[in-house]
Order: structure tokens, then C-alpha cells, then sequence
């Protein structure tokens, strides 16, 4: 099975679902699977975004030295037997400009149609801990979600 997780930037939630994904796979022995991650806007700046989701999967153990930011492709749709947006503007935006329906990182997840939320910056800071723990809510979905892959 060929996922895909999507997002804007590719560089946060599509990148942490990504890693998370192949460490769970990788720790329990489970094969079959091909992970990647891709994002609209995959050659924007990065200089405003921080970089604790990959300190916080290294605290974790999870591996992340292959990463690489991938733009999204329409032949992608065909490429990959599961697309997984992070929120549901992507879903929407896959919907609207090519036809198809993905779904939603949460509907596989808790069948919930809501997106995974990473806040903009503050002045205080609170956003750091917010992205830690996306990397927590993320990484600890992994059984579920992929036994929820396996009913696909």
C-alpha cells in the first residue's frame, strides 16, 4: 500500500505523519507499506516555521534523516493507493481542482472530520509546546490509524 500525507508546506504535520508512520511500521515488523508526504506549497519559505516537531519525533526515537520536501503532483492521485490530507483544506483542494476525494488524517483516525491544527506563531511561545504535541497526538495514533488502513 502506497500512502501519501499532504499538506501545505510539507514541512510539519504531512512530514510528522510520515515519520511517525514508517517508525511504528518499522518498530512492529510490518511491511507492505510505502510512506511519503507532499505539500502544495513545498518550495516556500521556511524561515517563519520552527523546527520542535523533528526535535520533539528525535526525543522519540524516530528517525528523520531522509527527509525531504516533495511537491505535490497531480499524478500523485494515481501514484498512491491512499491520500491522506492533515486538514481539510486539503481535502477540499483536492476536491476542487482535480476531482477526487482523500481523506482526512482524523476521519482515519477517530472518524471525525476535523483537521489537524498546527498554530501560527505568538509572541509567547505557546505555539512550540502546540506542535509538541501534534507530534504526541500524531505518534500515538499510529495502531489505530493503521488499522484502519488495513480496512481500506
Amino acid at each position: 500500500m502506497k500512502i501519501l500525507f499532504l499538506c501545505t508546506d510539507n514541512y510539519t504535520r504531512s512530514v510528522t505523519a510520515e515519520f511517525c508512520l514508517k517508525h511504528f511500521l518499522k518498530k512492529n515488523k510490518l511491511t507492505g507499506f510505502e510512506v511519503s508526504s507532499a505539500g502544495f506549497k513545498a518550495t516556500s519559505d521556511l524561515n517563519k516555521f520552527s523546527s520542535i516537531h523533528f526535535d520533539r519525533m528525535h526525543e522519540l526515537g524516530i528517525e528523520t534523516s531522509t527527509f525531504e520536501r516533495t511537491q505535490f503532483k497531480e499524478e500523485f492521485l494515481d501514484e498512491f493507493s491512499v491520500i491522506v490530507g492533515m486538514g481539510k483544506e486539503h481535502r477540499d483542494y483536492i476536491l476542487e481542482h482535480f476531482g477526487k476525494k482523500i481523506f482526512l488524517f482524523n476521519e482515519l483516525y477517530k472518524n471525525e472530520q476535523k483537521s489537524v491544527v498546527v498554530p501560527p506563531p505568538d509572541a509567547e511561545g505557546k505555539y512550540l509546546e502546540e506542535i509538541r504535541n501534534m507530534v504526541d497526538y500524531i505518534n500515538q495514533a499510529m495502531p489505530i490509524f493503521v488499522e484502519q488502513l488495513s480496512k481500506l
